[in-house]
């Protein structure tokens, strides 16, 4: 019986490291640069560019030309965006997140043509 605890204690501690090291990307933010190069035809085009991190994040360094609201200031985010409710819009943050949790609400009130381009990262390694 002993003979085999051996093995399954390697194969766990290495299927442990395993999952750690394909998780930490993840956990470590980012966004994801498959989501993010299909932002960028959008801004180039002139759609309005949104970073919804905080103004400690957004002053640390943010895209040219990006405006700066909170994830959680949906009146101003609608103000900023306007009438036009298919106006585009890209939104970014850290990871995709709190970008996510703006368009839903944006979508609630008739915004369609809004793009989650995740994170700040994964546009800065994505830009043509």
């Amino acid at each position: 019986m002993r003979n085999y605890r051996k093995p399954m204690q390697i194969m766990y501690i290495v299927l442990v490291l395993l999952t750690i090291w394909l998780i930490t990307p993840v956990l470590a933010g980012g966004g994801d640069p498959e989501v993010a190069k299909k932002a960028w035809p959008m801004i180039e085009s002139g759609a309005l560019l949104v970073d919804v991190r905080s103004k400690a994040e957004f002053d640390k360094g943010h895209l040219d030309g990006a405006l700066h609201i909170d994830w959680d200031k949906t009146d101003a985010l609608m103000q900023a965006i306007g009438m036009d409710t298919q106006r585009p819009v890209v939104f970014y943050c850290r990871s995709g997140n709190r970008a996510g949790k703006s368009i839903v609400e944006l979508k609630t009130r008739g915004y369609t043509n809004i793009f989650n381009a995740t994170g700040l990262e994964a546009l800065r390694e994505t830009k043509p």
